[in-house]
């Protein structure tokens, strides 16, 4: 199912396993923000279809981090040529150079290093991304937490923002990313306050999160409602 965010930005609601969610966005270039698991592809490509476009259109595909339920249909979607934007902590797994580590996030790691063993990596081009890039209309944000160098993406001219896994939203409240499937949890607070001032330096003054918080960030009064995950 494809939902009309806002003009120029659509999500596609993937529906396996944790239902992750990638997005279309078009402004003078069509972009795919993360791009769901494997099994998402008929998902991601009726997306597509739905917001009048194909695979082919794509011009950039930015991508958050490099789990498998945000890469996965890379190499599955029929006629995709564009480049893989992603932090350069990550490129290495994502190009197949490296795997990701056995120990972290408190043993569920493992299975995600397992999973990339049989994962079918994209042949495409990959840009390594650092904390202030540019990439047409968006900038990238170093958000590291839930990965080392998980990565936020800020459009400007479309008032969005697009998550990844840093943070989820559930009615009126960011949730951030928890304790099991987080690299570090205090790395994940920092980064959501550090993107909080980024995007809202007009709405609200957000107090620096405590040693050892975790768990809920209630949105600001004011926050726009396009933090997208």
């Amino acid at each position: 199912m494809v939902v009309t965010v806002s003009e120029g930005v659509w999500c596609i609601d993937c529906q396996t396993l944790d239902q992750p969610n990638a997005f279309i966005v078009e402004d003078d270039e069509l972009t795919l923000v993360d791009a769901g698991w494997p099994g998402d592809v008929a998902t991601v490509e009726r997306g597509l279809q739905a917001a009048g476009f194909e695979p082919a259109d794509i011009d950039r595909v930015l991508l958050t981090h490099y789990d498998a339920d945000h890469v996965g249909t890379l190499s599955k979607l029929a006629g995709l040529d564009a480049p893989l934007h992603i932090h350069g902590a990550e490129a290495p797994i994502l190009a197949g150079e490296e795997l990701p580590p056995w120990r972290a996030r408190h043993g569920i790691e493992v299975l995600h290093r397992l999973y990339y063993r049989r994962l079918t990596l994209p042949d495409l081009p990959i840009r390594a991304l650092d904390d202030g890039d540019t990439i047409g209309g968006f900038t990238a944000i170093h958000t590291p937490g839930h990965t080392p160098g998980h990565t936020a993406y800020i459009h400007e001219g479309l008032s969005a923002v697009f998550l990844g896994d840093l943070a989820y939203g559930l009615n009126d409240d960011l949730h951030a990313s928890g304790w099991l499937t987080s690299f570090n949890t205090r790395e994940v607070q920092e980064s959501i306050h550090a993107l909080l001032e980024h995007t809202l330096p007009h709405y609200v003054r957000v107090p620096r999160p405590r040693s050892g918080s975790q768990g809920r960030t209630r949105s600001p009064p004011g926050t726009p409602r396009r933090l997208n995950r």
